[in-house]
């Protein structure tokens, strides 16, 4: 029977670094009497119980049951309510074996340590104060980061800007929810309308809040990826273009119309912009049923991807089929291709030369598709938002990457949408107070102020083990 993330009487062990060979792995132990219990598979137990907070102590791993040394270790000591959980704990740096993992976690368990759910470890930071949900999360983004700027944005989360906004903008919610609640307990005493309710305050909520819910779509391109989509007729280079783009030969290159049937995808990042480069067939009447199916599947792909480079064959020059696809993407890339060969015709305004062949003119078009992609990943970082009244602030380049935190914001923009409504209206005050509340709840959904034991379970065990 699969335990509860509540169950947290027990003490916890799991590995924390990737599994597999590697010089070092990280084995972490927590919970009550974790020093206690993995004391008594120490070679220097004293030592390991009498260990102030945050120190270390070299020794070994011994089977209490034959007295085998099983690895030579540091230990790193943690005491409550310090350290990263806010419980007891220690954490084993062993070598990187696979068997030495596998022993020391068997003796862990065997001593009493329970194997730690994924997630467990934030969720108790979670519990003890020493993190929120939003924070929590970051950990994960962290881990995940693919790019420079996923590394970043995750970074800034971690370090608190979006839970101070959204600390911020749900006291000030909540500042307003008590003085209309005592105005309702005092109701005869009081004929301010809408109980005294500021609008232009209740604007400026719904303003930060419509705002972070804006920055959903930048932070998810930063997590996942902007589709640049390489597309062209067959032969004007455009799986040169890409292994150029990749630098290493992902897709085949052939004299032969058709060689690529299909959509062929590999990352790639431009100033710290993550990119997900996407090769494509050639864009003709295709002479076959699966040529056709992934001519089909190209011109999909590039209706729907936040950027296209299009590559035209100076050699053949532009053909109607070129100019009907640019006309359907204005915004494309144009990109005039095999500029080394004699028999190239000029390039026309507008397009970049180039030749896939030679790689000449390749750093200004890497430049010109950060340029096209930039804007899709939202406002400059340095940009920032600030209003002094009610405590209201937006810290530069906050944006929100989690689907559960963007559709917490859109409820609070609802929310507070609903009650500005409702005071324009001369709707009673009961109930905007309800509107009010469900604002402010929402918020304490996002940073877990307000979470049912469910959604603390359901946002954790989507994390890595070890964490």
């Amino acid at each position: 029977m699969r335990r509860s993330y509540l169950e947290t009487g027990l003490p916890i062990a799991a590995l924390a670094t990737v599994p597999g060979e590697s010089a070092l792995a990280v084995i972490r132990a927590a919970g009550p009497g974790a020093v206690e219990l993995a004391a008594a598979l120490f070679s220097r137990p004293t030592a390991l119980v009498g260990a102030r907070a945050l120190s270390l102590v070299h020794g070994e791993l011994v089977d209490p049951a034959s007295g085998e040394a099983v690895d030579e270790v540091l230990a790193a000591v943690f005491r409550a309510p310090a350290g990263p959980i806010g419980e007891d704990g220690v954490e084993f740096y062993c070598h990187g074996s696979p068997a030495v993992i596998r022993r020391v976690l068997s003796l862990l368990e065997d001593a009493g340590f329970a194997p730690a759910l994924p997630g467990e470890f934030s969720f108790r930071a979670f519990l003890h104060g020493k993190t929120d949900l939003v924070k929590a999360e970051a950990v994960q983004e962290l881990v995940r980061a693919g790019s420079e700027g996923a590394r970043a944005e995750a970074l800034r989360r971690l370090e608190g800007g979006l839970s101070r906004a959204l600390a911020s903008s749900r006291e000030a919610i909540v500042d307003l929810l008590a003085e209309a609640e005592a105005r309702l307990d005092y109701a005869e005493d009081d004929d301010s309308p809408a109980g005294g309710l500021d609008p232009a305050l209740l604007r400026k909520l719904r303003d930060l809040v419509s705002r972070l819910a804006a920055s959903y779509a930048a932070g998810r391109l930063y997590e996942k990826g902007a589709r640049a989509v390489v597309a062209g007729r067959p032969n004007a280079g455009k799986s040169s273009l890409f292994n150029l783009l990749v630098r290493e030969e992902r897709s085949i290159v052939g004299r032969d119309p058709g060689t690529t049937r299909d959509w062929i995808e590999a990352g790639i990042e431009l100033g710290g912009l993550p990119l997900r480069l996407i090769d494509t067939a050639g864009l003709r009447e295709a002479s076959g049923e699966v040529e056709a199916e992934g001519v089909s599947r190209s011109r999909r792909l590039a209706e729907e991807a936040e950027a296209v480079i299009y590559l035209i064959d100076g050699i053949d020059g532009l053909a109607p089929e070129d100019e009907a696809f640019l006309e359907s993407r204005p915004d494309a890339l144009r990109v005039w291709n095999k500029t080394d060969d004699p028999r190239c015709a000029p390039t026309p305004p507008g397009f970049l030369s180039f030749s896939a062949a030679t790689g000449e003119g390749l750093p200004g078009l890497t430049d010109a598709l950060r340029e096209l992609v930039a804007p899709r990943f939202g406002a400059d970082p340095e940009s920032t938002w600030t209003e002094s009244k009610g405590g209201l602030s937006l810290e530069p380049g906050i944006r929100v990457a989690s689907e559960r935190q963007k559709l917490l914001l859109d409820r609070a923009e609802a929310a507070l949408g609903t009650a500005l409504a409702g005071l324009d209206a001369g709707t009673p005050l009961d109930a905007l107070v309800l509107d009010l509340r469900e604002a402010a709840d929402a918020l304490g959904e996002i940073t877990g102020e307000v979470a049912s034991d469910e959604i603390l379970e359901a946002v954790f065990s989507r994390f890595c083990l070890g964490k």
